[in-house]
């Protein structure tokens, strides 16, 4: 999800271009034609040539998941849409952040292996949570009230997802990073932008950019 920016005064409007590049969707501006990424936001053709957008923190997961945790949800639906499970293949797909031009990669398969996955990147301590049956990862950074936490404990209460620090025992939504309950409650962990993509079409887009690994 990208914040659309003004051009002329006024917010870019953005159509799907039927094409592709590097083996991925390329959209385009209604006002310039200019063609853009969907996975960097950047501008790859066109007038607006080299610009970026800005990338905001969302959420990649199932209709069911997200209703748990957001039950007042309105939600503008197209008729005809299929219903398909998501990312079947764990190994087809990645998490990728890019924090102050560094570019970083989580496969999801090696996100099942250790699904609170303790990183750093651009020298910050970040947080992913892999939540393998709504084929959701989503990223944070680990800090909350002028500390830096480790988590651990990740397990599901219904239809929710819980997981705990080790430094306060604090326990937080996995999806929405929020303190639910001990010290911390009420604290909330900085979500951080990402894209969920195709692992080879990352490796094609950042190809300087790390690919991290279960130990």
């Amino acid at each position: 999800m990208y914040a659309r920016p003004l051009y002329q005064g006024k917010p870019l409007t953005f159509g799907v271009s039927g094409m592709l590049w590097k083996s991925s969707l390329i959209m385009f501006d209604r006002e310039t034609r200019s063609l853009w990424s969907h996975i960097t936001g950047k501008a790859v053709a066109g007038p607006l040539t080299g610009m970026k957008l800005t990338m905001l923190p969302a959420v990649h997961t199932k209709w069911g998941l997200w209703l748990a945790n957001h039950p007042n949800t309105v939600v503008l639906e197209k008729r005809g849409v299929s219903r398909t499970t998501p990312h079947l293949f764990e190994s087809e797909y990645v998490l990728g952040l890019v924090l102050a031009g560094e570019a970083l990669g989580l496969p999801f398969d090696q996100l099942k292996r250790t699904p609170l996955a303790h990183v750093a990147a651009a020298g910050r301590p970040l947080l992913v949570v892999y939540i393998q049956p709504a084929a959701t990862a989503v990223a944070y950074r680990r800090e909350a009230s002028g500390r830096t936490l480790t988590f651990h404990r990740l397990t599901r209460q219904g239809d929710l997802w819980y997981m705990e620090d080790r430094e306060t025992g604090s326990r937080w939504n996995a999806l929405t990073g929020e303190a639910v309950a001990g010290p911390l409650a009420g604290s909330l962990l900085p979500p951080l932008p990402a894209t969920q993509a195709y692992l080879s079409n990352w490796r094609q887009l950042y190809p300087g950019g790390k690919i991290w690994a279960a130990q």
